[in-house]
């Protein structure tokens, strides 16, 4: 791993985990270099995707400090489903309908930037949100990036296991939102009829060593999916 970003998983863990308090001062660019043994520079590096992220705002000549989180939880999709629907007080289930290991074709190679015929995770699972059917996901995840993932961890939560058990680091996502219509075997799976809109969410997910793990397709119920982002001027704005 870099040293900016070990540095910068370090900080945002301390944010997130209330070690540092909402709208504190964050110690200056030479006390951190101190406490990590690095440069100054490494340190803004390590700023300047805290600051993306939207954890950290700066102030021209005070310094940097932590940016209140809305209600104390945040909406990314790097929590992955249950956890963001958790926060948001809601009970989880998973039903598993599709879960079994396919050669990647060309075009899931391409998706998942890996060799094809590679080993890859083939997974279609609904979530049912307060006992609704709420999203089904059509999942495409890298079997060598993620060995040894089982259907327990496909019910419960696929990035609990990554980040829990295989202590790799989920960094970045990019997203893809469209409308759609629900298809005849997703109006049954739903409880919707055929043509019903659903709000499509297609995600590239990628670990803090630049590698795809994950291409992804969700399909949300209208009256379920909520989305919340952070736009962050650049320095050159401030």
């Amino acid at each position: 791993m870099v040293k900016y970003q070990g540095i910068y998983n370090e900080l945002k863990t301390r944010i997130l985990s209330g070690y540092y308090s909402s709208e504190q001062k964050l110690p200056d660019g030479k006390s951190l270099a101190s406490e990590f043994n690095c440069s100054e520079i490494t340190i803004k590096k390590a700023m300047d995707f805290l600051v993306k992220d939207g954890l950290v705002v700066r102030k021209r000549g005070s310094g940097s400090f932590v940016k209140p989180l809305s209600g104390g939880v945040s909406d990314s999709h790097l929590l992955g489903t249950k956890r963001r629907a958790e926060d948001r007080g809601k009970t989880v289930n998973t039903r598993v309908i599709k879960f079994s290991q396919l050669a990647a074709d060309e075009t899931i190679a391409d998706k998942l930037k890996c060799k094809v015929g590679d080993p890859v995770y083939d997974i279609t699972r609904v979530r049912v949100l307060d006992g609704v059917p709420s999203i089904i996901e059509y999942i495409y995840l890298s079997a060598g990036i993620v060995p040894s993932l089982s259907v327990d961890h496909v019910k419960t939560s696929i990035y609990g296991y990554i980040s829990d058990h295989l202590n790799l680091n989920i960094h970045s996502a990019n997203l893809r939102i469209t409308i759609g219509h629900a298809t005849p075997e997703e109006g049954d799976l739903l409880g919707l009829p055929v043509g019903e809109h659903l709000v499509n969410v297609t995600q590239n997910a990628y670990l803090d060593n630049g590698q795809v793990f994950e291409y992804s397709l969700a399909k949300h119920t209208c009256d379920s999916y909520e989305f919340s982002t952070t736009y962050v001027k650049s320095d050159t704005q401030l």
